[in-house]
């Protein structure tokens, strides 16, 4: 449950972020432009939440002491 949670955390802000690129490129180009770019974006952005959401929920190894 933990890396569910985490998971939807970090996509939450990474589709915000990809958003204002988005809108950012849109003004300054064209939206089929915006599309081009935030579309991939996103797209890595779930990728890379899943990696980052297992290496941060990974358990942590018991030491022998």
């Amino acid at each position: 449950m933990n890396l569910l949670v985490t998971f939807f955390i970090i996509v939450c802000l990474g589709i915000v972020g990809v958003a204002w690129v988005g809108i950012f490129v849109d003004q300054m180009t064209s939206p089929f432009t915006s599309l081009l770019i935030a579309f991939p974006m996103l797209f890595a952005t779930i990728w890379l939440a899943w990696k980052v959401a297992v290496k941060v929920t990974e358990p942590k190894s018991p030491t022998n002491a």
